[in-house]
């Protein structure tokens, strides 16, 4: 069963279950004050879209990520799990999440959840969110029918954007592009991420990378970006403004936290304000000393 921690809401979010099996809450949530939660769920499918806003989040107690505006997070899992989200003060978030329990799951398919060896069985993808499942997402929250065919319409809605999640997940390539031929190269691109978490701030190159790797040049960043859903210099990026916001969310200042991650204060600054929504100055101020 899928429940949460209460959150401060405002009257536009809303929870239901139009059908057996499939949970839906959306809309739009405020924090007067910095908060945090936990959510605790059981075995199946967890899609949450993050339509605005951003907060950080971390799976069964692993380090904190960064959630922001328009992306999409996909969760499997065959046990008991739970999340943590942790709220600045000032937040306004416009959401859906949609989460399906195992038992129907494993009757649409007719086979079991499969099972993951990231994150301790937890598989966990976060992609920007397509076009597609952003209409259905709108859909679903602008509700255009109550009742019974509500519940209809917000089942096969919910259902549909499931299907897209786990499509867009997978990482759909052009015939052209190279695969994964094994999955000893699938466990060398883990290896890859793996490094790039720890030296993130003094990166070889991408061709020491590949070598270092056993990789060809376009292999080895195409898989990642298959993988991964993003290019390696964006995951690059991305590692140095997460650490910039956890810095900032401790209460550093924003030239000093610039000055950790790398960047000069006013390439700082646009870069941050253009990947989270909020300026660095705006989120120091809510730190914790």
């Amino acid at each position: 069963m899928n429940s949460a921690t209460p959150l401060p809401t405002r009257p536009s979010a809303w929870t239901n279950e139009p059908t057996p099996g499939i949970h839906l809450s959306g809309g739009t949530q405020s924090f007067r004050a910095a908060q945090q939660a936990q959510e605790h769920l059981g075995p199946g499918i967890k899609l949450a879209l993050l339509i605005d806003g951003s907060f950080s989040l971390n799976v069964d107690d692993h380090a904190r990520e960064i959630v922001t505006a328009g992306t999409s997070s996909l969760f499997v899992c065959r046990d008991n799990w739970r999340l943590g989200h942790h709220f600045a003060e000032g937040l306004k978030l416009q959401y859906l999440t949609l989460f399906l329990e195992a038992g129907l799951v494993e009757d649409l398919l007719e086979q079991n959840l499969p099972a993951s060896v990231e994150r301790g069985g937890i598989f966990h993808a976060m992609r920007s969110t397509p076009r597609a499942m952003g209409s259905l997402a709108t859909s679903i929250l602008h509700r255009p029918f109550r009742g019974a065919a509500g519940r209809l319409h917000n089942s096969g809605k919910a259902l549909e954007l499931a299907a897209l999640a786990v499509e867009a997940m997978r990482g759909g390539r052009p015939n052209s592009q190279p695969s994964l031929a094994n999955a000893r190269e699938v466990q060398r691109l883990h290896q890859l991420r793996d490094f790039l978490d720890s030296h993130w701030r003094d990166p070889p190159t991408v061709d020491v990378l590949a070598r270092q790797f056993g990789f060809g040049h376009r292999k080895m960043t195409v898989g990642f970006q298959r993988l991964f859903g993003s290019s390696i210099s964006e995951y690059l990026r991305e590692l140095r403004l997460r650490e910039a916001w956890h810095l900032l969310d401790g209460g550093m200042s924003a030239t000093l936290a610039a000055e950790q991650t790398g960047y000069t204060l006013p390439h700082f600054t646009v870069a941050f304000t253009r990947r989270f929504g909020v300026t660095p100055g705006s989120l120091s101020r809510h730190g914790i000393n």
